[in-house]
């Protein structure tokens, strides 16, 4: 399979924790965006190579940002229609939103050009944890977001959720939980927050002016969450995503089992034909196609990726594929000895995965692929 990511880098507001590509910017920077956006998209399809794979073989398009809900209604039609072939054709097409953005008259425009699957960026309910971490809505407009979209015949919702914020205890994300599940979606995302450097968020902490739960807590969060979820019948499918049957995210799997992906727009990184381009996150050095990085993936580092990003999903990786693509097996290209005597990785049925109640220690795992790996070029 083949997926299309699109970025859209613009947001009406900045959250505390976000280190994405993102900036505020007026309707003639969108403009001017788009046209560059669109031209990069042109440029592929005028390759054989595109045309022959993409065009045809397509099973996801992923709309994401920043806060792709922020662009217009002209804007967004002008996007859509350039991706149409590849709308009409995939299995999953995804738009992440803001939900006080949404409009009626986006989601008649979504399900117009076959937008079946929509990401709400939510993080949490609690008013006051909103306000720190800088969001812009209230849980009467996620309700509201959700029961437009489901009015308008788009069933396929993911929410995305944040755990371990400034000030939050397991009784806050205790709430969360219990009001998510009352909004009946098949798709909820549930992030660990990560403190990245550069973002309003590390300045407070640096100057004190806010202060993070525990580890302790953190851990505890995320198994009340996981054992809940679960209950309501989610499959917990890959470390920070549960599911309904049948609702898991194409796209993202794609990603996690090492399937080719193009991307289009700043910052945006595509990888395909052995090798993975990184855009220039910048505007200026974007339009000007500055700095676009092309880096060779050889066989030892495919091998890694594979091992490293299938670990992430509950069912680990197929042996069986690792030696379609490579022609060896994990075991001859990894010291694995050490991670089985420890526990925390298992081979059933043809799959090595971590064991379900040592996921939160994936780090340790992921560690010992840092190194090994034969290179066979």
């Amino acid at each position: 399979m083949n997926g299309i990511y699109i970025h859209i880098p613009f947001c009406n507001s900045i959250c505390s924790y976000c280190d994405f590509p993102k900036q505020l910017a007026k309707r003639e920077t969108k403009e001017i965006y788009m046209e560059h956006l669109l031209k990069e998209l042109s440029s592929y399809e005028k390759q054989d190579w595109f045309s022959s794979k993409w065009a045809l073989k397509t099973e996801s398009v992923y709309i994401g940002g920043g806060t792709p809900n922020s662009l217009s209604l002209s804007q967004l039609e002008r996007l859509f229609q350039a991706l149409k072939p590849y709308l009409s054709r995939s299995k999953e097409n995804t738009i992440e939103i803001n939900p006080e953005l949404l409009t009626e008259e986006q989601v008649s425009l979504f399900k117009r050009y076959g937008i079946n699957r929509i990401s709400i960026g939510v993080q949490t309910l609690n008013p006051k944890l909103i306000q720190i971490i800088r969001r812009n809505h209230t849980e009467q407009i996620v309700k509201e977001a959700v029961k437009l979209l489901k009015k308008c015949g788009i069933t396929n919702i993911n929410l995305d959720m944040m755990y371990g914020l400034p000030g939050q205890t397991l009784k806050d994300v205790k709430q969360d939980v219990k009001k998510i599940l009352h909004l009946d979606v098949p798709h909820i995302s549930y992030y660990s927050l990560i403190v990245e450097e550069k973002t309003i968020l590390s300045y407070e902490l640096k100057h004190s002016q806010t202060q993070l739960p525990d580890d302790d807590s953190v851990v505890d969060m995320a198994n009340y969450l996981t054992k809940k979820l679960k209950k309501r019948q989610f499959i917990h499918y890959e470390i920070s995503n549960y599911a309904k049957k049948g609702y898991e995210s194409t796209h993202n799997l794609g990603y996690w089992s090492c399937f080719e992906y193009l991307g289009i727009g700043a910052s945006a990184c595509s990888y395909f034909q052995h090798k993975r381009i990184q855009n220039p996150s910048s505007l200026v050095k974007y339009y000007r196609n500055e700095e676009r990085i092309c880096t060779p993936i050889s066989s030892k580092e495919a091998k890694k990726e594979f091992m490293m990003l299938g670990l992430r999903k509950l069912n680990g990786i197929s042996v069986d594929d690792y030696f379609q693509r490579f022609k060896t097996y994990p075991k001859d290209d990894f010291d694995l000895v050490s991670l089985f005597k420890k526990g925390l990785i298992e081979e059933k049925n043809g799959l090595i995965r971590i064991k379900e109640d040592k996921i939160w220690l994936g780090n340790l795992v992921f560690e010992a692929f840092v190194g090994g790996a034969e290179d066979e070029e």
